[in-house]
């Protein structure tokens, strides 16, 4: 029985409801900073390069852009080095110190080492990231600012700095008439409004509407 419903259902001259997918497509441009200095000639990573941006936080997992023919004629034998790509192997020639051990006089256990002179290792993991992260320029630096490498990111940052203008809420026509009629039927009296399940159906507290109908009379005021 269920196979022949199932029959019945390819059947069908209904046709199937597709959802079509949304568009994981961002817009580089939607912000007009980046979209008036925009140039179509070049590709996304060259146009964020050219103006001071990253268009990626990881090393590259795909294909990367080709060299130009200038730079390879320039040095054809010279290697392509990746500066992100990282090391696998930790590194074996281990310098010997020197150090002065203090133990306990009747135990015998080792209380402290004591090193002569301690030198602080500058990148012990090796990390391919560790001198751009403090030298590239659009860093914090010693005096605590930041510093824009082009004129885009410092455009850019002023911008993000600037707050969002705070927009009062409208109310809606539905929400005016509910409010209307309260007024035309019961007034000022915020106590039988509250307890009209008819017109409150929401049940809004006496507070709730004293705000509402306050802001419904200054908009009535202003038009």
């Amino acid at each position: 029985m269920g196979r022949e419903l199932q029959k019945k259902k390819n059947r069908s001259s209904l046709p199937k409801v597709k959802r079509k997918p949304k568009s994981k497509k961002l817009n580089v441009r939607g912000n007009a900073i980046i979209a008036a200095n925009w140039d179509q000639s070049l590709t996304l990573s060259q146009n964020y390069r050219r103006l001071g941006l990253t268009s990626k936080l990881n090393a590259a997992t795909g294909g990367t852009e080709k060299p130009s023919s200038a730079a390879l004629s320039s040095n054809p034998s010279a290697p392509q080095k990746d500066a992100f790509s990282i090391k696998s192997k930790l590194p074996t020639n281990l310098i010997p110190t020197e150090a002065r051990i203090e133990r306990d006089p009747k135990t015998g256990a080792i209380l402290r080492v004591i090193h002569s002179e301690i030198k602080r290792v500058e990148n012990p993991l090796n990390d391919p990231l560790n001198e751009l992260s403090d030298n590239e320029p659009g860093t914090v630096v010693a005096d605590g600012k930041t510093h824009a490498s082009t004129e885009i990111v410092r455009q850019l940052e002023e911008q993000a700095l600037l707050e969002a203008p705070k927009k009062p809420r409208q109310q809606s026509k539905r929400e005016e008439e509910w409010i209307a009629n309260l007024v035309a039927t019961y007034g000022e009296d915020y106590r039988r409004m509250v307890r009209d399940r008819k017109l409150n159906p929401m049940q809004q507290s006496e507070g709730d509407l004293r705000r509402r109908i306050r802001r419904w009379k200054e908009r009535q005021r202003t038009d």
